[in-house]
This record gives C-alpha cells, sequence and structure tokens, in this order.
C-alpha cells in the first residue's frame, strides 16, 4: 500500500492538504489556549511546591560585610540573575572561633576578633528535584555548601538546618 496514493490521499483516506489544515487548526486552539489558561497552569503548579525554612552559617566573615549583611533582612534570593520565591528573613552575627594550639599542644577555642560567623534563616519556596529540595541552581541539604546571593550581597556557607513549612497538598 503506497503511503500517498495517485488522488493525492494519505493510505488511501485522507487529503494531504485537509491533513495540514488540521494541524495548523489543532495547533492554533492549543496555542490560544495555553496562551488564556498557560499562567493559571503554571501557577497552579508553582503553588504545589513545599515552603522551606533553612539556616545558612557563613564562617570567617569580615566585621564590615556582617554590619551590611544584618541590613538585608528581607533580602529577595537570587540565582543567575533571576530572583527567586526566597528571602532572608533573619541574620545574626556569631563569634568566629578558631582552634589554637597552646604551649603545652593541647588545641583550644579561641575568639578571632578580625572575623565573625553569619548565620541567615531564609524562608524559601522550592522545587523537588533528584530527591531534593532545589532553590534556582542549587541543592538544599544539610551539610551541602550554598551561596546566599541578593540583588546587594553575597556570602558562601553551609547548610545547618533545614525544615519544610508547608507540604504539597
Amino acid at each position: 500500500m503506497k503511503v500517498l496514493d495517485e488522488k493525492g490521499k494519505l493510505f488511501g483516506k485522507i487529503n494531504l492538504i485537509d491533513l495540514i489544515v488540521i494541524v495548523v487548526l489543532v495547533l492554533v486552539v492549543a496555542a490560544v489556549g495555553w496562551k488564556l489558561a498557560g499562567s493559571q497552569i503554571t501557577d497552579a503548579i508553582a503553588n504545589n511546591n513545599p515552603t522551606i525554612r533553612y539556616e545558612v552559617v557563613c564562617p570567617k566573615i569580615d566585621p564590615d560585610a556582617c554590619e551590611f549583611a544584618v541590613t538585608q533582612v528581607g533580602g529577595q534570593l537570587m540565582s543567575n540573575g533571576d530572583l527567586l520565591d526566597g528571602y532572608i528573613t533573619d541574620c545574626v552575627i556569631e563569634p568566629y572561633l578558631e582552634t589554637v594550639l597552646d604551649a603545652d599542644g593541647n588545641a583550644k577555642q579561641v575568639e578571632d576578633p578580625a572575623s565573625h560567623n553569619l548565620r541567615f534563616t531564609i524562608e524559601a519556596r522550592v522545587s523537588e528535584v533528584a530527591n531534593a529540595y532545589g532553590l534556582g541552581s542549587q541543592e538544599l541539604r544539610v551539610g551541602k555548601s550554598h551561596i546566599v546571593k541578593t540583588v546587594e550581597l553575597e556570602f558562601n556557607g553551609y547548610i545547618t538546618a533545614m525544615e519544610e513549612v508547608t507540604a504539597n497538598e
């Protein structure tokens, strides 16, 4: 059996021109439907994502940078130039402790006055990817390194705690 017969019909059933017109009409209807309902579908998918509260400790930060970071509570997170659905909800300056050896060779913790730790609390609506939570281009896992980045600041640290605030419904 020929695909296109002598009358121009596909498999002897439908005219090739009619098939092209049907395909174009289906595509137009799909495009109009997506234009009208696409944002609602995207919002419904986004609203299914859980909200996570997590803490990030950024060690050995300059005191002036720490003072600035505290003023950025409420700042919106970003990744690769795009703003994310995540915000800094708290920022606390903590002492930075270094381990040094005393005269007897025993290790002890000493506060470094030239550096501090920053502890950020962040709430973000996250996606679930590869059995982990994702925010922008980063995976969220306790113990994993994490970049806290807004329009005005960027610090490297690691995640120390994480809890789900709202679950998928």
